[in-house]
C-alpha cells in the first residue's frame, strides 16, 4: 500500500509541475473577459474582480460604489481538462472598498494506477482560493490595496496542500492616467508531502489611459508589465491590449500578452461586450499556434454594478 502511494503521489506531482509550470498557477489567471481580451492586460482596470489582482483598482473610479461578477473560464484545453469558476465583488464605503472572492479550479479525471502500471481508479484535481481584500483612497489621486488569499490544492483524497498568500498594490490615477506598481501572491509554499513548492509570486506594474471622441467614442488604452519570481520559473510577463467602447453599450478589444518560456505561453486576445441597465456580458478568447496549451480558450463573465 505504501508503494502504491508513492506511485500515484509522484504521478499527481508530475502533472501538476508539466501541466501548469508551477504550483497553484491558476492564481494568475485571468478572470475577467473584459481585461483578458486585451491581452490580459488589465491590472488597473476596476472590476468587481480587483480582489484577485489589484484591490487598489476600485478606488479609482469615484462613482461606482458596489459590484459583483460570476466568470467562467475553460483554460488550457489542449493540455488538460479543466474549468475555472470565479465569484467575486466589491463595496465601497467613503475612503475605503472591501473585496471578497472565491476561485475554484476543477480539473477532468485522470487515470490512477499501481508501481506496475495497472489501472487502479481515478481521481479529479482540485484547487480553490478564497480571498479578502482592502482598498484604500490615500488621497484623491492615490490608492493602496490590499489582498489576502488561502489556497488548498488537492490532488487526491490523500494527497492535500494548502498555503496563505497576500499582494499589496498602489495606484496612481489623475483625470485619464492610471500608473500602478505592486507584488502578489507573497506567501507560504504548498507542500504535497515529499517537496514544497512556491507560489507563482510576481513583481507588477501597469500603465493606461483613456481617450474620450464626443460622448459616443472612447478608446482604452493598457499595458502591464511583470516579474515572476518564483525560483526554478522566474520570468518576464507583459501585455498589451485596447478597447473601443461605442456609447458604454457596445466594446470591441484586443490584445498581446507574452510570457517567458519558463513562467506560461504567449498569446494574442480578441474579445467583445455589451452593456445594459449597470449588467455587462464579456466574452475574451484566446489563440496562439497549435503547439500552444493556451490556444482556443474562452472566458466568460457577467457583471453588475453600480
Amino acid at each position: 500500500m505504501k508503494k502504491r502511494l508513492i506511485s500515484c503521489l509522484t504521478l499527481l506531482i508530475a502533472v501538476a509541475t508539466l501541466s501548469f509550470s508551477q504550483s497553484v498557477s491558476f492564481i494568475n489567471t485571468p478572470s475577467d473577459a473584459r481585461t483578458a481580451a486585451m491581452g490580459n492586460a488589465g491590472y488597473l482596470v476596476s472590476s468587481p474582480f480587483s480582489v484577485q489582482y489589484n484591490s487598489a483598482s476600485i478606488m479609482t473610479e469615484s462613482i461606482l460604489q458596489s459590484g459583483i461578477g460570476v466568470s467562467i473560464l475553460s483554460w488550457q484545453p489542449q493540455e488538460i481538462d479543466a474549468t475555472l469558476f470565479n465569484v467575486a465583488g466589491y463595496h465601497k464605503i467613503n475612503k475605503i472598498g472591501l473585496l471578497a472572492g472565491i476561485r475554484s479550479n476543477k480539473m477532468g479525471n485522470i487515470a490512477k494506477s499501481d508501481e506496475n502500471g495497472n489501472i487502479i481508479g481515478s481521481f479529479a484535481p482540485s484547487e480553490l482560493a478564497l480571498e479578502l481584500g482592502l482598498g484604500y483612497g490615500i488621497t484623491q489621486t492615490l490608492s493602496l490595496g490590499i489582498s489576502l488569499r488561502h489556497l488548498s490544492s488537492r490532488m487526491d483524497e490523500s494527497i492535500k496542500s494548502s498555503a496563505v498568500a497576500s499582494d499589496f498594490s498602489l495606484v496612481y490615477h489623475h483625470d485619464k492616467f492610471l500608473l500602478g506598481l505592486g507584488a502578489s501572491n507573497l506567501g507560504s509554499k504548498i507542500d504535497y508531502g515529499n517537496k514544497k513548492y512556491s507560489l507563482p509570486a510576481r513583481i507588477k506594474s501597469g500603465i493606461a489611459y483613456n481617450s474620450t471622441f464626443n460622448d459616443n467614442h472612447n478608446l482604452l488604452t493598457v499595458a502591464d508589465l511583470f516579474y515572476q519570481i518564483t525560483p526554478d520559473y522566474s520570468g518576464l510577463a507583459s501585455g498589451l491590449g485596447l478597447e473601443y467602447n461605442y456609447r458604454e453599450i457596445i466594446a470591441l478589444r484586443s490584445g498581446y500578452h507574452f510570457e517567458s518560456k519558463t513562467v506560461g505561453s504567449s498569446y494574442i486576445t480578441v474579445g467583445m461586450g455589451a452593456k445594459f441597465s449597470g449588467f455587462s456580458l464579456d466574452l475574451a478568447y484566446m489563440t496562439a499556434a497549435e503547439d500552444n496549451p493556451i490556444r482556443q480558450t474562452f472566458l466568460f463573465s457577467l457583471k453588475w454594478v453600480k
